[in-house]
């Protein structure tokens, strides 16, 4: 199920950040502030339905209501189950521009991949985007 990022979502989202992005993950101040700033979408995927009392968050995604994707990411553990595309896909049918667009370190070739098989396309390059490495844009735009 997807739904909006809660406050209380905050240590489950740290978790998967540290796992996915080890090397530089973002504080949890960060997430605080994408929350105030995009509460309508900053998302969280779980495996329970809203009304069962356990959940446990599996993934997340935070995008800008123009369709900048800021961050997603799923639990190493749950990767390639899907998740990863139903928050994108929610991403897409949610972006009022039909449009999307990220930053890709240029060695994530497991992103590259992702994004390419969700039909996303190379349009750009930023040069040492992060700090040492250069940054790929990414677009999708939907079907006219």
């Amino acid at each position: 199920m997807i739904r909006p990022f809660s406050p209380a979502d905050l240590p489950a989202i740290l978790q998967i950040e540290k796992e996915s992005f080890p090397k530089s993950p973002y504080h949890w101040r960060t997430f605080m502030e994408l929350y105030i700033l995009y509460p309508e979408t900053f998302l969280v995927f779980t495996d329970k339905a809203p009304e069962e009392e356990k959940e446990k968050i599996l993934g997340y995604i935070v995008y800008t209501p123009e369709g900048h994707i800021i961050s997603i990411a799923v639990h190493p553990v749950h990767r390639r189950k899907g998740i990863g595309r139903k928050l994108i896909q929610r991403a897409m049918e949610d972006s009022y521009q039909k449009e999307l667009w990220a930053e890709v370190r240029r060695s994530n070739q497991g992103a590259q991949a992702f994004y390419f098989q969700m039909g996303f396309r190379i349009t750009g390059v930023v040069p040492l985007y992060y700090g040492n490495e250069d940054a790929l844009i990414i677009r999708w735009k939907a079907p006219q």
